[in-house]
Order: structure tokens, then sequence, then C-alpha cells
């Protein structure tokens, strides 16, 4: 079966980006180019990101296509249809995340986090986490992990430094 995972960095406060959606912060930390995104990327095919991600991350590529290589889903409850890259979908990621996995294909990246995280923690859809750590406090802005009834026991895999980032690899516990 097709594994989910979460592949993304973090405020040491535990922030994805600020309140305006920018990730300067993470830009400005030393250690992202060195980061072993190549050998994640490689075993993925397909994105699950929320609207405000996909916009942000765009905006900050320009032209550039996203992921190109890889199938993008974009969760939005007000657009729908097809992009250059991306197909919006205006279902709950529970349900796209099953869809999905009863595919064939490589393993599904959720990008971003917030309520898409949330959502498919609370149903213990996630495999496995890679959180990259970064040493700066926000103090406020976009949780990777807002409230929400998922209490959940992960297993620590593997830790990796990378300059001014802290790298975890967790795996979801054998239910």
């Amino acid at each position: 079966m097709r594994q989910v995972q979460f592949y993304g960095a973090i405020s040491l406060d535990g922030y994805l980006a600020t309140p305006q959606h920018d990730l300067q912060w993470l830009f400005d930390t030393a250690g992202g180019d060195k980061a072993n995104s190549d050998h994640f990327f490689k075993q993925v095919d397909t994105t699950i990101m929320g609207r405000k991600t996909y916009e942000v991350t765009k905006n900050t590529m320009g032209d550039e296509l996203l992921f190109p290589d890889k199938t993008n889903y974009v969760l939005s409850r007000t657009r729908e249809g097809q992009t250059r890259d991306a197909t919006y979908m205006n279902q709950s990621p529970v349900d796209l995340v099953r869809h999905l996995q009863a595919q064939s294909g490589g393993n599904i990246w959720i990008v971003g986090g917030g309520q898409i995280v949330t959502d498919l923690v609370a149903e213990d859809l996630i495999d496995e986490w890679w959180i990259q750590i970064a040493p700066v406090l926000l103090g406020k802005g976009i949780r990777l992990f807002p409230e929400g009834d998922y209490e959940r026991r992960l297993e620590l895999i593997d830790v990796t430094h990378y300059d001014q980032l802290a790298e975890l690899h967790l795996k979801r516990k054998n239910r």
C-alpha cells in the first residue's frame, strides 16, 4: 500500500509560517540546501496541499511548474478544476488519501500542515514524518499541529543535523 508521508520544516515553537504565510525565516536558516530532500522526493509521486500552501509556493516559484514529475492535488472549498501543474479538489483530505491509497503508485507527500494534517492524524493516516526544526521562535503563525482530537505516539527513527536544521524522522507506531 502507498505510504502517506509528511515532509516539512517548522520553527522551534511549532509554526510552519508566519500569520501572513511568510517563509522567509526558513530561507534565512542555514542548512536547507543540505537536507536529504532528493531521497525523499524520489519515493513520492503524489502531493496533497491546501490552497494557501499552493498559492504561497507558486508565488515563491514564479512561473516555474510545481513538482512537475508529481501529481499535485490542492484542497480547496472555493476552487475546482485544473491549473498547469495541479488539480483542485473540493473534498476532505481523509477521503482523498483513502482514494489514492487504493490505487497503485508511489508514496503520497502531505505538504504544509494545519487542518489537513489534523484531519489525517485524527484518522491515523500519516505513516512517516520528516520534520526539520529551525532554531527560530516566531511567537505566532500557522501551526503544524493545531488543536485537535488526535493523541498519538510515534517512533523516532533518526535525527539528522543539517547546519542550523535538525531533522526528525518518525514513523507511526504499529497499530
